[in-house]
């Protein structure tokens, strides 16, 4: 458990970085821009001026969430896991699948059924490159990337032949839902599907198992030092492939959401890039649940942002991907971090 003057020097090295990240945005706004100060204001001020846009940023806020946390819980053992894209598709196609196959079904048992299936798909597709990695020490970027593909390429062609709905035309996408499974707005008017309460609920939950329970003890150190824990006879192989299984779990969970809560069925490429974009939530959070939650909330507050600049402005809405580019250099290379220890070690041997 990291001490409590370790996590300040942490979360201020995240904010520096954040803000860093900001800066060379607004660099690149004065340069391009006719008119920098309004695009500034666009991008900070315009996503919290109307429910319509605090809405959207929590709605884009919730996929990145569970993948944030999936792959935060591979990090933390030691897994450098990319493949929450792929668990994230058939964890969702799974869901979808038991969505439309049993119409009439009472909603408090199709709805929970629906999310067991996601989850289970999630996880059985991440026990592959688990198993790979423990009994095989097969290097798993290579073999999640690779399993990626799988996923999105074979959820395509089911449902470009086999589940298409007839009635979809050129679309690739199965039928649409019943209503009664579909995730209904916190509050009526107002933009944000429940998801996002299903999203907090899942943080509080990988919190607790993280750092409140046996298991989570043993993930951690196994990430930590892997020979130091199979002295101490904790079966590491069983660790790794249960840190990846429980990220897919949630990836699969983060497919089901976001086509329960946005799309109302499962279409072709309806992620686009929300399991890669959870590697930058995992590390801006320091593989913290808690951060996980902040991350993603800041992240999808950028990316309206970028289009309300984009509406507001002449400023397109790749600006954001620069922002992104920054955040991930920043607290990738931990030179922040790195720097701020050592200046805290510094001062605490001068008191001395």
């Amino acid at each position: 458990m990291k001490t409590s003057k370790t996590l300040y020097l942490d979360i201020t090295g995240i904010v520096l970085a954040a803000l860093i990240a900001l800066v060379c945005g607004f660099a690149v706004i004065l340069v391009t821009s006719s008119d920098p100060l309004a695009a500034i204001k666009s991008l900070l001020v315009d996503p919290l001026s109307n429910w319509f846009n605090v809405g959207t940023i929590l709605n884009k806020a919730v996929p990145l969430i569970f993948t944030g946390l999936a792959l935060s819980v591979a990090f933390q053992s030691g897994v450098f896991s990319m493949g929450a894209e792929g668990q994230l598709y058939v964890g969702g196609f799974l869901g979808s699948l038991i969505a439309i196959s049993l119409p009439g079904l009472s909603p408090w048992i199709h709805l929970p059924l629906i999310f067991v299936c996601a989850m289970i798909g999630g996880a059985l597709f991440g026990a592959i490159p688990g198993y790979l990695k423990a009994y095989l020490n097969a290097n798993e970027i290579v073999t999640t990337l690779m399993l990626n593909f799988v996923a999105t390429l074979g959820t395509s062609y089911f449902v470009n032949n086999v589940f298409k709905d007839p009635s979809s035309g050129g679309y690739a996408r199965m039928e649409f839902f019943e209503k009664d499974l579909l995730l209904g707005k916190i509050i009526p008017g107002f933009s944000a599907h429940a998801g996002i309460l299903i999203a907090i609920l899942a943080v509080v939950v990988v919190h607790l198992l993280m750092y409140k329970t046996k298991l989570g003890y043993e993930l951690r150190l196994v990430g930590k030092n892997s020979q130091f824990a199979a002295y101490g006879g904790i079966k590491t192989k069983r660790v790794i492939i249960y840190s990846i299984m429980i990220g897919g779990a949630l990836a699969g969970l983060a497919g089901i959401v976001e086509i329960l809560g946005v799309h109302g069925t499962y279409k072709d490429n309806f992620s686009n890039g929300l399991g890669f974009d959870g590697i930058i939530i995992a590390l801006l959070a320091r593989n913290n649940p808690i951060g996980v939650l902040v991350a993603a909330l800041f992240y999808a507050y950028i990316q309206v942002g970028a289009q309300t600049m984009q509406m507001g402005s002449d400023m397109p809405r790749e600006l954001a991907v620069i922002i992104q580019v920054m955040l991930v250099l920043l607290v990738s290379a931990q030179a922040i971090f790195t720097y701020l220890k050592q200046r805290y070690a510094k001062d605490q041997k001068a008191v001395k």
